[in-house]
């Protein structure tokens, strides 16, 4: 990935995929807003995030790299029906990126994790308004949209999408990680289910313990 200001340039360069509203599409929108956060704040999106969301929900643990390569797990990959390593803890999250990524990229804890539901849970508190945080956690997507996702595929199959959240009809939201980390809110219960594998989702989808946890931590009185 270029710097940001390369990066917004040359998207700028390409013609529109549909008319704004018409279609739906993962991640673009989110790298967009990184870009445009640090030009509001003045600042790298990773001080913005750090000064604005992780700071005060006490998220130490999360950043965009981390130089303390101990604390990196390796990430594996299915090749072939084997598992093959796909980024060594001295790889790519072990230095900051050129490109801090709105959409994702972060490398956490499950504690920070948990910290980061529990503010959506709690409706926020400290770090959003309580009617972003109920936006962020709604259906957004119309039945057109529906209709014309990502071309090729169907990304959602049975899910709805907030502000960067997929959204279940069951008022479940969640965030699954295609490295292999999955995070569920079930506000039913008043939970927060958060499993960190180290093999990242393939066609079969995410690894079958992500599910599992959920169920069982769901099920249990």
């Amino acid at each position: 990935m270029p710097d940001p200001d390369t990066w917004i340039a040359r998207l700028g360069e390409l013609p529109l995929l549909a008319q704004p509203g018409e279609r739906w599409l993962y991640q673009s929108g989110s790298q967009v807003l990184g870009v445009l956060a640090a030009r509001a704040a003045g600042l790298p999106f990773d001080v913005v995030l750090r000064e604005r969301v992780l700071g005060p929900l006490g998220m130490k643990d999360t950043a965009f790299y981390s130089a303390d390569t101990s604390r990196l797990s390796t990430a594996y990959e299915n090749r072939d029906d084997l598992l093959a390593v796909s980024d060594p803890p001295d790889g790519q999250w072990s230095r900051p990126p050129l490109f801090p990524d709105g959409s994702g990229g972060l490398v956490s804890s499950v504690d920070d994790v948990v910290a980061f539901g529990r503010m959506l849970m709690r409706g926020g508190s400290p770090v959003l308004k309580p009617a972003t945080a109920a936006e962020m956690t709604r259906d957004q997507l119309t039945a057109n949209q529906r209709a014309n996702v990502w071309p090729g595929f169907s990304f959602l199959d049975d899910r709805g999408w907030g502000f960067g959240l997929s959204v279940l009809g069951d008022g479940r939201y969640t965030w699954e990680g295609g490295l292999g980390t999955a995070w569920s809110n079930v506000p039913s219960q008043d939970l927060t289910v958060v499993v960190l594998t180290q093999r990242a989702a393939d066609e079969t989808g995410m690894p079958a313990v992500c599910d599992d946890v959920l169920s069982v931590a769901c099920s249990a009185d």
